[in-house]
């Protein structure tokens, strides 16, 4: 029987729903190391490091690790073994040299070689440790879970004695200066907004979740095409901590072994163009909306704009006036062209305008200056860049050949402009290639740009016989004889660091000859089959 309701109360019934959405945020960064012959021969462990880049309010960059970054190499820089049981590496490389190599950063499950027949299941006192395998969940030594893998995994990591001579004497054993065949490249989140995305925290603290894809780009689309690496959506998405002021937090995802070296290397697969490599990495950040635990924001919501203030036009107004003419005092015949210009901007902003405009010779008092040893699309390029600090578009950047570089350059120093000839400067040292080099250190050797220079002296060193039959290397040793005396030290300092680094490495193999390694040699003695008697 029902009990009737309370008197003043309604019969009721809560009904409540909620929902959690979970999507990803994608991003995209493009990184271009220009001067790869420049950066190769850094060393173990040292990284090439792209800007700062922005996604779902998190702060990334990418680094590329020419000489590789081998796993007994030091952390100095990040730590990329990743969050503790997401792909984490061995402690240290096992005696087994069959082990397969890493896949999409994962690393395989180790595997020992199968005991001699005849071995005693358990060996003597000295004669090493039970093998893991053997070891039960009742024995002392049984092994735990280790490094985020299951039990059952860990039993079968190798014993401390197959992992090499790590300690000797309580002090860490020194690494070994093998050549490493592999470069490296990682991504490392190194900062957040005050309303990161996707954060999520876990018993290994705060973290973020994402898919990262890492592609070497083939600039020439002939060669093997686009080298890509990445983690798949069936494996799961990679963990990353957040906790940057832990120096010792993994907040790094990348591959050890993205690309052999000697395939990077190799002409015909596309990789380097004008010794120019392109990277492109793509990132699908996890984020989830709603729920309890969603976390939206870190901070105090952000205040909004109350007055928008557009960006900087000074530039775009001075060059429209610098088109019209409207106001112009100057007149400059350059070729068969007279382009009008306005004293007080040119007096302002050259000091040669200035002295050139305000002399009591005819320039100065007529405003009528001819210049007939200058070509018109360079003045033009040199006005615009009075008037803007810039060049014009079709100029700018990649647009920027090296002929009109050269020209620009020898026109900078001419009109005393600091800024634009360091940008032809630099342009020139990113494309330097044989046909121009020559004409190039010349330029730079006139004009005093030590630094172009010793760019296109170390080039011509390693590419003297092409340079040699270009026709800019007859107008170099012309115009500036002296330069091949400088040559020529620079291509004898080139030889003797060359002839010292093969020394280094023929006394190394003699000394590891010498000196085997006593685990690699302790693990060919154990799978050598015994004779039976």
């Amino acid at each position: 029987m029902a009990l009737p309701a309370p008197a003043g109360t309604k019969d009721t019934l809560g009904k409540s729903s909620s929902r959690t959405v979970t999507d990803t945020v994608i991003g995209e960064h493009e990184h271009t190391i220009v001067g790869y012959s420049l950066v190769k021969g850094i060393g173990d462990g040292e990284p090439i490091a792209s800007e700062r880049f922005s996604v779902g309010g998190h702060e990334w960059v990418l680094l590329f690790y020419p000489d590789g970054k081998r796993s007994s190499s030091s952390d100095t820089h990040v730590n990329p073994a990743g969050i503790p049981g997401v792909h984490p590496p061995p402690a240290a490389p096992l005696a087994n040299p069959q082990n397969p190599p890493q896949q999409n950063g994962i690393p395989p499950q180790p595997q020992l070689p199968a005991p001699a027949p005849n071995q005693p299941q358990n060996p003597p006192n000295g004669a090493g440790a039970p093998r893991p395998a053997q070891m039960g969940p009742g024995q002392p030594n049984a092994a735990p879970a280790v490094m985020g893998y299951p039990r059952q995994q860990a039993q079968q990591l190798p014993a401390p004695q197959a992992l090499g001579p790590l300690v000797q004497h309580g002090q860490m054993a020194p690494r070994r200066e093998a050549t490493n065949e592999y470069a490296a490249l990682f991504v490392a989140l190194i900062g957040e907004s005050d309303n990161p995305q996707g954060v999520v925290n876990t018993g290994e603290g705060r973290v973020v979740r994402a898919f990262h894809r890492f592609t070497l780009v083939d600039q020439s689309q002939r060669g093997l095409g686009d080298l890509t690496k990445g983690r798949r959506r069936d494996q799961g998405a990679v963990k990353i901590s957040c906790a940057r002021q832990d120096p010792n937090a993994r907040n790094c995802h990348g591959y050890r072994k993205f690309v052999k070296r000697s395939v990077l290397e190799h002409g015909q697969n596309g990789y380097i163009q004008n010794d120019t490599i392109v990277i492109k990495y793509t990132i699908e950040l996890v984020v989830s909306t709603g729920g309890a635990l969603s976390r939206t924001m870190t901070g105090p919501p952000p205040r909004p704009t109350l007055i928008q203030v557009p960006d900087p036009s000074l530039g775009r107004e001075l060059s429209q006036l610098l088109e019209s003419g409207a106001g112009a005092d100057v007149t400059f015949k350059v070729e068969d062209e007279e382009l009008k210009a306005h004293r007080i901007v040119l007096t302002a902003r050259s000091p040669m305008f200035a002295a050139l405009l305000n002399s009591p010779m005819r320039e100065g008092e007529e405003g009528i200056v001819t210049f007939p040893d200058v070509r018109v699309p360079v003045f033009r390029g040199v006005l615009h860049f009075v008037y803007t600090d810039s060049l014009p578009e079709d100029l700018d950047g990649t647009n920027l050949d090296a002929a009109m570089a050269q020209h620009l350059l020898v026109a900078a120093d001419r009109f005393a402009l600091p800024r634009l000839r360091r940008i032809c400067e630099r342009r020139l040292c990113e494309t330097v290639e044989v046909e121009t080099v020559a004409t190039t250190l010349a330029l730079a050797e006139q004009n005093h740009g030590e630094e172009l220079k010793r760019v296109c002296l170390e080039f011509v060193s390693r590419h003297l016989q092409q340079v040699m039959g270009s026709e800019g290397y007859q107008h170099m040793v012309t115009s500036c004889p002296q330069l091949q005396a400088e040559l020529l030290r620079t291509i004898a300092v080139a030889s003797n660091e060359r002839a010292q680094h093969n020394r280094t490495r023929h006394h190394t193999g003699v000394h590891q000859r010498e000196h085997p390694d006593p685990a690699a040699t302790d693990d060919v003695a154990r799978r050598v089959r015994q004779r039976r008697e």
